[in-house]
């Protein structure tokens, strides 16, 4: 059963999302629709891993860190004490 929603929007919120939905030949509803399913989808997984959204906006230069991470924290830790002292 699908359920009415009034929200209001500001004027340039509206616009903003009216731009959008133009580009991609939608209604602003569908958009906004569309917008709402993602991030209920994207809450579900997040909900279980936080560093989720992260995923793939990192670079690093070492490949092994899977493996060799306790090793990169010593060396991380160790720079950092010297730092301070």
């Amino acid at each position: 059963m699908a359920k009415t929603l009034t929200i209001q929007l500001s004027d340039e919120l509206e616009s903003k999302l009216t731009v959008q939905a133009e580009k991609l030949n939608l209604s602003l509803e569908d958009l906004i629709l569309q917008s709402l399913s993602q991030s209920a989808k994207q809450e579900n997984i997040s909900e279980f891993d936080p560093i989720l959204p992260l995923l793939g906006t990192l670079e690093f230069d070492n490949s092994d860190v899977g493996e060799n991470h306790d090793k990169y924290l010593q060396q991380t830790l160790q720079q950092e004490l010297k730092i301070d002292e």
